[in-house]
């Protein structure tokens, strides 16, 4: 896709206690994500972290329900993931996930999604709430990795 200059980017980072390949397993673990994220359910199947594989999707705010479907863009196992979904005619999501390893073993998780399209300048006056919540499902699954961990 080749859709430009972002309108909006929104980036949350989350240090967490585990090396890449405990995150990575986690991260990729789709038909897992209902027992861990606090709005996402996948409806996939394990082993489909791969280029061109669709992910139909749940997204849940408590109030109310909207289905959706990603499309794997881009793998670089175990590092970044970054997936798609929406439309330039409205707004088209572009979420990408990256694992650093630390030198002290930890694993720095960025969650950054930009957005393009015709309504994406929307999405800039909702940044900061956006960006905090980013860092809600980094703090989710920190603690997921945690618990399979410990």
């Amino acid at each position: 896709m080749n859709a430009g200059k972002p309108a909006a980017v929104v980036t949350a980072v989350t240090r967490i206690p585990a090396p890449v390949r405990d995150v990575w397993r986690v991260l990729v673990a789709f038909d897992q994500y209902t027992q861990w994220h606090p709005v996402l359910a996948l409806d996939a199947k394990p082993g489909q972290a791969v280029a061109g594989a669709e992910l139909p999707a749940r997204v849940s705010d408590g109030t109310a329900e909207q289905s959706v479907t990603m499309r794997i863009v881009e793998v670089a196992a175990p590092a970044r993931l970054v997936w798609e979904g929406g439309s330039l005619d409205t707004v088209l999501g572009r979420h990408s996930f990256v694992l650093t390893a630390e030198p002290d073993g930890t694993t720095e998780f960025t969650d950054s999604e930009e957005f393009f399209g015709a309504g994406a300048a929307g999405i800039r006056p909702e940044a900061g709430r956006l960006r905090a919540e980013y860092a809600r499902y980094g703090a989710a699954l920190r603690a997921r990795v945690e618990e399979l961990s410990g």
